[in-house]
């Protein structure tokens, strides 16, 4: 921050005020405390100089004249007020910083089975003006893409399962990134079938270094659970006990039989017991829907802190006093020394 903008935003607090009842300590202890009397043979005249001067004479080496010095008494005052101030501890306070953090992690959990390569959806892609059949990767890849604009103050993590599962992208604040990694993902890279309990056991994996408050999986699957070496409820139990949220998306047609038919049932029971909820969706506009519904549910968040940076002002102010008061001393130290010489020189005539 400049120096202008530091101005700009001028604003003075003391840290602890109360030392200012301090200030007339000296002036209270000359009041109430006995004067402190020397014994000594002593003269004291008030009109010794003008005697000195009538007389024609000079000053003895035992001669002292008691004068006040107002140099000296604005040094004591102004070093007494400044080390007072400087204990209350005075600080400039600068505007406040708001420091965003996350508040979220979500994990995305994908199934790249091949019955994901069905074209049963019909989306508009980009660049084209009619809607076309697509496949159900295809809309759930495009969909997802606009999905995570929303989630711009989530980390986002996404895992892809078939026979087995793999975490693609682990927890990041890097929206871009993650949409580049997703739009490379395609059907059969993890093989033919559907392990849908390793996928949310890989996420409970994932979430065990998260630090964040909500954690949510979204778990996206258009069958049922063929190759886990983790049963499904099982997986699911674990992450409810561990605070994990699981939000299950079936594509697909709730009528489907023979091997495509989607397991809605387990679905909904590892939404139930993780605290989640269950959708189905079984054409494009009802998985966009949904992700819709999912950003309004639970939507993305920032952890807000505020920090007002302070800079304290007691050197500024200390560091000019006590120059003065050291040049008043060496002034006065230096007139004393030379007063004294002359006074020698001048009693040796």
């Amino acid at each position: 921050m400049s120096l202008f903008d530091w101005w700009q935003a001028l604003a003075i607090e003391w840290q602890y005020p109360w030392v200012i009842l301090a200030l007339p300590l000296p002036w209270l202890m000359v009041r109430l405390s006995k004067e402190y009397k020397q014994p000594g043979a002593a003269l004291f005249v008030p009109f010794y100089d003008r005697i000195i001067a009538a007389t024609g004479s000079h000053h003895d080496s035992g001669d002292e004249v008691k004068q006040r010095n107002n140099w000296q008494t604005l040094a004591l005052y102004s070093t007494w007020l400044a080390l007072i101030v400087s204990l209350a501890r005075p600080v400039l306070l600068a505007q406040p910083i708001v420091t965003q953090s996350t508040a979220r992690d979500l994990m995305v959990a994908i199934d790249l089975s091949q019955s994901m390569e069905q074209q049963d959806y019909t989306l508009a892609l980009p660049g084209q003006e009619q809607v076309s059949k697509v496949s159900r990767i295809t809309a759930l890849r495009q969909l997802l893409l606009q999905f995570a604009e929303q989630r711009k103050g989530d980390r986002l993590g996404l895992i892809v399962f078939g026979s087995g599962a793999y975490l693609q992208v682990p927890f990041t604040a890097d929206i871009e990134l993650w949409q580049q990694l997703l739009q490379q993902m395609d059907t059969r890279l993890a093989g033919p079938a559907t392990a849908i309990g390793d996928a949310i056991g890989l996420s409970i994996r994932a979430f065990a270094d998260s630090n964040t408050k909500q954690k949510l999986l979204l778990l996206v699957t258009d069958g049922s659970d063929t190759s886990s070496r983790l049963d499904p409820i099982d997986a699911a139990r674990v992450a409810g006990i561990e605070g994990i949220q699981v939000y299950t998306l079936g594509m697909g047609d709730k009528n489907t039989q023979g091997d495509d038919k989607v397991d809605f049932d387990s679905l909904e029971k590892i939404a139930a017991i993780s605290n989640g909820k269950s959708y189905v969706a079984a054409d494009s506009q009802a998985l966009a829907q949904v992700l819709t519904d999912i950003n309004q549910l639970v939507p993305a968040q920032y952890q807000q802190t505020t920090y007002q940076p302070k800079v304290d002002l007691f050197m500024w102010l200390m560091g000019p006093v006590l120059s003065f008061y050291i040049a008043v001393w060496l002034g006065l130290s230096a007139r004393q020394y030379w007063r004294s010489r002359r006074q020698e020189q001048a009693h040796v005539e």
